[in-house]
């Protein structure tokens, strides 16, 4: 699963997002207040979805703001991923997708298609970052590498280490068996945050690299 912000214009009302993602294929299948949780906290979402001959895409939207600095703008929180399903003993059976990368692709088609319609747009920084997903009962392995490399928890869910010209941020949440890990990088040049998701990638991969070995 992937978690991406989308910027919602000014004056773009909820009802036009939900119709929106029906004009894509989406089928909006109700409400859940249960599933996604960051830490102690549960993420209320509307849950969409698009079948494929695959499978199916998953998305959880969650509408709120965000303050950037002195202003407050209006936001989409999109949780997705890919359902693969497969008849097993002749009973479908739904698989998560563990890659991301269908996940993203779908992402970034929603992104481009919101900002040609004028609603909003994919913001910078979930553009260069990196996603994985975890096992829940690797979260104690998870931890460990957190606080062996000196990251500082700075919010729920959110981790930063901080570099002499550089950091690294990493925002957990838990969706039903997984942890998912969204890790970004950025070169501190002034008051600007050079974003950089080769840099970003190699941290996640270094996290599932320890994550999966043998030692603790």
């Amino acid at each position: 699963m992937v978690r991406v912000n989308f910027r919602k214009n000014y004056g773009v009302e909820e009802s036009r997002i939900y119709q929106f993602f029906k004009e894509l294929g989406y089928e909006h299948i109700g409400s859940n207040n249960k599933s996604i949780r960051v830490e102690d906290k549960i993420i209320p979402t509307e849950v969409f979805v698009r079948k494929t001959k695959a499978g199916r895409y998953h998305l959880h939207l969650s509408f709120g703001y965000k303050y950037s600095g002195t202003e407050k703008y209006p936001q989409i929180k999109v949780f997705a991923h890919f359902d693969v399903i497969k008849v097993v003993h002749g009973r479908e059976k739904h698989f998560a997708d563990r890659m991301g990368k269908r996940d993203i692709g779908e992402i970034y088609k929603i992104g481009r298609k919101l900002k040609k319609e004028k609603l909003g747009f994919l913001e910078e920084k979930d553009q260069k970052c990196a996603h994985g997903t975890l096992e829940t009962e690797n979260k104690d392995k998870l931890m460990d590498y957190i606080n062996k490399k000196k990251y500082k928890k700075y919010d729920k869910g959110k981790y930063r280490k901080e570099l002499v010209d550089s950091q690294y941020t990493l925002s957990l949440f838990s969706q039903e068996k997984f942890i998912h890990v969204v890790c970004v990088y950025a070169k501190i040049i002034g008051y600007i945050h050079d974003l950089n998701k080769r840099m970003a990638n190699a941290e996640l991969n270094r996290i599932v690299k320890y994550v999966s070995s043998n030692k603790f």
